[in-house]
């Protein structure tokens, strides 16, 4: 009885010592949340915004013309380098070629032989017409027989037939001539367009042979080439405005549509689109990878400033804002970046509120009034 009596006790001691003291009441203890300032807040709101498909895609030239050799020999001088830009006609390399060489001197002799006998000829022609014109006179005048009035009109015919002979050749030689010199054209090359030197394959020493790609041009203007997949195709549509990014350049373009391969690789099931570029950078070459995005369609998401994002290792987050003005870091998950703008694809609902500014000052906890 008396151990009843002292545990009653021990707990009546026990009730009456943690009723001491207002402090302790629970309920009655508030919690201090300390202040931001110089947070600016915004309401989240629905965009409805373009929807993208990106793809990956390659800069290539409008017009590339590779020059190759049409004769052999030895590359004796080279004018131009790698990204020089060439205006049409000028002189791009030298090929050393003695058979050319020899060619043209040869038909140069030629034409001069042709020249003098044609010369030759026509001397002999005049002077067998007026020698015919004289026996004629006599034979009228019964003053030469018949047969040496045929001698001299045989003679004649003779003389006008190696005249048209000799001008026949000389015409011959004329256009052995052109011939050979339209083979010096082969060893001294120009280019045939307006561009840049994209590449060069050969050195000062080198040996040229026929077909062999010596210098690679590109025009100036520039079109971007991408595979689609084969679910795009029904959407795709010459005229189609694109936006591409050149990221090794830092270049944003416009572009549209310009043509579509109607063909879809089996392989890949993609098909080729080919993108033309308004305006060309002078930064722009053959080769550069790009991207490429097609408008296909609108979407209404929610988009937050960059400025507002927070990150922590490789979570990213946000602070939030309720009605009483407490502040809480809400991790977030984000979708693609555009104009400064991320897209926010879970962590956050419509009509919440946002700190946007000031992100800095803020603290998980904190409350702004």
């Amino acid at each position: 009885m008396s151990y009843l009596v002292r545990v009653i006790g021990f707990i009546i001691s026990v009730i009456m010592v943690s009723g001491c003291g207002e402090n302790n009441i629970p309920g009655e203890h508030k919690v201090e949340h300390p202040v931001v300032q110089g947070a600016v807040v915004k309401k989240l709101t629905p965009v409805e915004v373009t929807e993208f498909h990106e793809s990956s895609g390659t800069v290539r030239s409008v017009n590339t013309s590779v020059i190759a050799a049409k004769v052999m020999g030895e590359i004796s001088d080279i004018k131009v380098n790698v990204s020089d830009s060439v205006r049409k006609g000028d002189l791009l390399l030298v090929i050393k070629s003695p058979d050319i060489d020899a060619r043209i001197r040869a038909a140069s002799e030629a034409l001069g032989e042709a020249e003098k006998a044609l010369d030759m000829a026509h001397e002999q022609k005049t002077l067998m017409e007026k020698t015919f014109s004289r026996f004629k006179e006599l034979y009228t005048e019964k003053a030469v027989s018949e047969q040496e009035f045929d001698e001299i009109r045989t003679k004649r015919d003779v003389a006008i037939l190696e005249y048209e002979l000799s001008q026949n050749s000389l015409k011959k030689a004329q256009a052995a001539l052109e011939e050979a010199e339209a083979f010096s054209d082969y060893i001294t090359i120009r280019s045939p367009v307006n561009g840049i030197i994209a590449d060069k394959h050969i050195d000062i020493g080198s040996m040229a042979a026929p077909g062999m790609p010596l210098i690679i041009i590109e025009e100036n203007t520039y079109r971007i080439e991408t595979t689609v997949d084969e679910g795009m195709f029904a959407l795709m549509k010459v005229g189609m405005p694109v936006k591409i990014f050149i990221d090794s350049l830092g270049l944003e373009k416009q572009g549209t549509v310009g043509e579509i391969v109607h063909q879809i690789d089996p392989a890949t099931r993609s098909f080729t689109v080919k993108i033309d570029i308004k305006e060309s950078s002078k930064l722009m070459r053959g080769g550069f990878y790009s991207r490429v995005r097609f408008p296909v369609g609108k979407k209404t998401t929610l988009y937050i400033d960059e400025q507002a994002l927070i990150t922590r290792g490789e979570l990213k987050g946000v602070y939030t804002v309720d009605d009483e003005g407490l502040i809480t870091l809400r991790i977030i998950k984000i979708g693609k970046k555009e104009d400064g703008l991320y897209e926010v694809l879970s962590g956050l609902n419509p009509g919440e509120r946002i700190i946007v500014e000031g992100v800095e000052h803020a603290v998980d906890g904190g409350s702004i009034r």
